[in-house]
């Protein structure tokens, strides 16, 4: 039996899943870490990374033999960035993609090279918290005078397992200095961010073989050295691997703490809305990225300082309050407006409250909120040209079966959900299969690993419902928006 690695270093977590030649999950392990946060420097120690990848491969190969494992690959978070000096080592901390102290550098270089430049090239407007604006403002600080280069997480990982610190074209989009349809640094962001191209990491394609497994890496991962190490991927286009979206036409709904929808298609999609495009991992096909900000986020606000009672209890609880609802809606902009409407001064609001209402009512108008979020994207995508048949859905609220109906029902689409939570990991494991010859492509190794547990199909009753009050939603938007975009900036 041959078995598999992928590996999801995430935000504040590292998944580990060993998965055999079958696409059965064998042994999975995790391992957490921590944000340093202070105002707006959010940071993270780049060497908890490695620690936790080791960690948590140790949990995952528990009682297999190691030399059966034939590949492994990474899904990353993109967009955390450490400096590293002429000997290997790490500068400080990694400022991760959430840091926003660099809002003036960002109007620096929006100013500098043009938001319609920046947007067309990268697939990203313009962003505090990608290495565009970032490392202008980090070179300008003493305590990185000794830097020679510049790595994200999957250049980290890279290098730890194989000693090569290399990028994939995925990450390298979320820095923003590269350009998507080139394929390649862009010298004009380059300059903008006052960095040189033997700064940044050697990138190669998603899916290359990086090297072999290091004699100290794998011995702290409980592996024999030589195992081979193929590159990864961002954790959104691993996703898409990892829940079968690698179609012309596939949707994918990632729904962790900020929601993102992806669309699979054969060109780069740029539209007014700013969707982020980018190439897919698979040849001939692009991603489009679209963040619903504070989607999740809302509901765990909520609980975690109203609503006692278990997630179960509350789903119970909220399936039957359809009928105590019909005025009350919740806006999840507890952090500005983003896409698509972009309204940074934006607040969140809970609009038609009674005195019938309880904190059931409050907790199901911020799923239907959230759900007319998603309707807005998707009703965007389809703006722009997308033909949506289906929507994957996976992550934390992928378990909660009214809230996919809400989604199903009030965006006209419907949802399929896997029986797979782990799909990031579950993508790195496929890039590792397809590179060590298990399957021929990625559409292979999904036939063999994604399996969907349930399809949720709007509800005609509820189509009917969620559309009238969708308008009603949208009408009372309107007049919100007008308010906070004559009120001045909020402070930060």
């Amino acid at each position: 039996m041959k078995y598999v690695i992928g590996i999801d270093v995430g935000t504040t977590c590292t998944k580990a899943l060993l998965v055999d030649e079958a696409g059965a999950v064998a042994g999975q392990g995790s391992e957490g870490y921590a944000l340093i946060s202070s105002g707006s420097c959010i940071e993270q120690q780049a060497q908890e990374w490695t620690r936790a990848v080791a960690a948590a491969v140790r949990q995952a190969v528990q009682g297999i033999d190691g030399a059966q494992v034939a590949a492994i690959s990474f899904s990353t978070q993109g967009g955390s960035t450490v400096a590293v000096d002429a000997d290997g080592r790490f500068l400080g901390n990694a400022w991760t993609w959430m840091d926003g102290r660099s809002t003036r550098e960002a109007d620096e270089i929006e100013r500098q090279v043009g938001g319609d430049y920046i947007y067309r090239t990268t697939g990203w407007r313009i962003n505090p918290a990608l290495d565009a604006a970032k490392l202008r403002r980090m070179k300008t600080l003493p305590e990185y005078a000794g830097a020679v280069q510049y790595w994200t997480t999957l250049e980290v990982v890279n290098g730890y397992l194989t000693g090569r610190p290399v990028l994939d074209p995925t990450n390298a989009a979320m820095r923003q200095l590269y350009s998507v349809e080139a394929n390649d640094w862009d010298p004009t962001m380059l300059r903008a961010a006052g960095v040189r191209r033997e700064e940044l990491p050697e990138v190669l394609p998603t899916g290359a073989l990086v090297g072999t497994l290091l004699p100290e890496a794998a011995a702290e991962l409980g592996l024999p050295a030589g195992i081979p190490v193929y590159n990864g991927a961002h954790d959104q286009y691993c996703a898409s691997i990892g829940a079968g979206a690698v179609h012309d036409g596939d949707m994918l709904l990632s729904a962790g703490t900020t929601w993102v929808v992806m669309g699979i298609g054969r060109k780069p999609l740029f539209t007014d809305s700013y969707i982020a495009p980018g190439k897919h991992p698979v040849e001939g096909l692009y991603g489009a990225i679209a963040s619903l900000v504070c989607s999740g986020a809302s509901l765990q606000w909520f609980k975690n300082n109203f609503l006692p009672e278990e997630f179960d209890e509350m789903n119970r609880v909220v399936a039957q309050r359809r009928g105590t609802t019909g005025e009350l809606c919740f806006y999840p902009y507890l952090a500005g407006a983003a896409y698509p409407l972009w309204v940074p001064n934006a607040r969140g609001a809970f609009v038609g409250i009674n005195l019938e209402h309880d904190r059931f009512d409050f907790a199901r108008a911020i799923m239907e909120g959230v759900a007319f979020g998603v309707r807005r994207a998707l009703d965007d995508f389809r703006r722009s040209g997308s033909d949506i048949r289906s929507i994957t859905m996976m992550g934390g609220a992928s378990r909660s079966p009214v809230w996919i109906q809400m989604i199903a029902s009030a965006a006209q689409v419907p949802i399929l959900r896997l029986n797979q939570s782990d799909v990031c990991a579950l993508g790195a494991a496929s890039i590792a299969a397809c590179g060590a010859g298990i399957y021929e492509s990625y559409s292979a190794a999904a036939a063999a690993m994604v399996h969907t547990e349930a399809v949720y199909e709007p509800i005609p009753e509820e189509v009917a419902y969620y559309g009238e009050k969708f308008r009603r939603y949208d009408a009372m938007w309107q007049h919100m928006r007008a308010y906070y975009e004559s009120a001045p900036a909020a402070e930060a």
